[in-house]
């Protein structure tokens, strides 16, 4: 017998396990709306420009593979927190904004739910639905995760006030985790107004915001995406941020993210950093310096950074393109209310409003794959596998 055989089989991941079924399926035709990676029109990932010519650059600048301290370079964090903060923010709020690098925006989450957990509190709110993985984390962590109300099926649209009437009822020092921008995986943003009346009531009930930052400039632009953020640090909140550089400088495989801890002081921001240095070290040591060196450059370097933005306003360009050209085929399908929703959305994806079953047939019938949720990637399509999606579609509605 086994030491192992009490072991039971895990279910495979609801993204990447569907990833790997795509990848076996044989149907030439086949069509992947499920992993949220950026594609052209070629339907390809390809490495920017701007990372390429920083890799250039830190080939020559580079001259050992050293570790790095255990918080990660100096350098990218600076220039993380004034991406996400903005400059004017950071060096007002010096001593009080804690930073670390960490691997990759799921990194992030990790850290700051390990130190809530052992310090703060052990119940987290995530929204619903959410990012799958945003369970799966902070349930490692220990923490107790609940839903909040976020979104209407029935009218595709955020719940707001019901949303607002749930934070008024649950426990003071509760964490809610608050996607900045482009909702994963709705696309369905809260407008300043709302977000307004959130950070309101949260300093009111004593709530904590752990901001999930995965797709700035995927939105409605780099500093436009930032807002919400910006607003809560400028009111006054204690905050956690857990930042991905994977969808906006392309660097998926390298694992590149930030933690950033807004604290009341200084000498609280200086106890919550070496509680989060244990926790790395005890975890991985020390964070990994390929990709951050390449966006501590891009971001150093005025040229460099100008084809960066560039680079994000083109993808930003080419998922609303998507996203309209499947209203567009849709709505002359269905008519225009059925799929009027997704005009509203923002960044890669929006959830179609399909059934699961429906979904299903799609994959078996079609081998077009998003998520049981019937969300989609837009940079999945292109004008030459749009009409077999909506002929997919059209035919597994009936």
């Amino acid at each position: 017998m086994s030491l192992f055989e009490k072991v039971e089989h895990s279910p495979a991941d609801p993204i990447f396990g569907l990833a790997a079924r795509y990848k076996k399926d044989k149907n030439p035709n086949k069509v992947d709306l499920g992993v949220g990676v950026y594609r052209g029109s070629d339907l390809k990932n390809h490495t920017m420009r701007c990372v390429s010519e920083a890799e250039k650059v830190l080939m020559k600048l580079e001259e050992n593979k050293g570790y790095l301290p255990i918080g990660g370079h100096d350098s990218f964090i600076k220039v993380a927190q004034d991406l996400a903060f903005g400059e004017a923010f950071c060096k007002e709020a010096r001593g009080r904004l804690f930073g670390a690098q960490s691997i990759g925006g799921t990194g992030a989450l990790r850290l700051g739910g390990e130190l809530l957990k052992r310090e703060v509190t052990e119940r987290v709110y995530v929204s619903d639905p959410t990012w799958p993985n945003h369970i799966g984390v902070f349930e490692g962590c220990g923490m107790k995760v609940e839903r909040y109300p976020y979104y209407n099926k029935e009218t595709h649209m955020i719940d707001h006030e019901r949303m607002l009437n749930f934070f008024a009822q649950i426990p003071e020092r509760s964490v809610v985790v608050l996607h900045t921008c482009c909702h994963n995986p709705t696309g369905c943003d809260l407008n300043p107004s709302q977000w307004r009346d959130l950070s309101t009531l949260f300093l009111k009930r004593k709530l904590i915001p752990f901001f999930d930052f995965a797709y700035q400039g995927f939105g409605r632009g780099i500093e436009e995406d930032a807002w919400a953020l910006r607003h809560f640090a400028e009111k006054g909140h204690e905050l956690f941020l857990a930042a991905s550089y994977s969808k906006s400088f392309g660097l998926y495989g390298e694992r590149v993210g930030s933690l950033s801890i807004l604290s009341k002081n200084e000498q609280v921001s200086q106890n919550v950093g070496s509680v989060i240095r244990r926790l790395a070290r005890v975890n991985y040591s020390n964070p990994p310096r390929h990709g951050s060196g390449i966006v501590t450059i891009i971001l150093q370097d005025s040229g460099l950074r100008e084809m960066w933005i560039g680079e994000v306003n083109a993808m930003r360009r080419r998922a609303m393109e998507m996203r309209s050209e499947l209203f567009d085929a849709l709505t002359a399908q269905f008519g225009r209310e059925r799929f009027s929703f997704l005009k509203m959305r923002l960044g890669l994806f929006s959830m179609l409003g399909l059934e699961r079953e429906q979904v299903e047939r799609m994959r078996e019938e079609y081998g077009i794959y998003c998520t049981d949720s019937s969300r989609v990637n837009l940079t999945g399509l292109s004008e030459e596998n749009l009409p077999y999606v909506i002929e997919a579609i059209v035919k597994t509605s009936r």
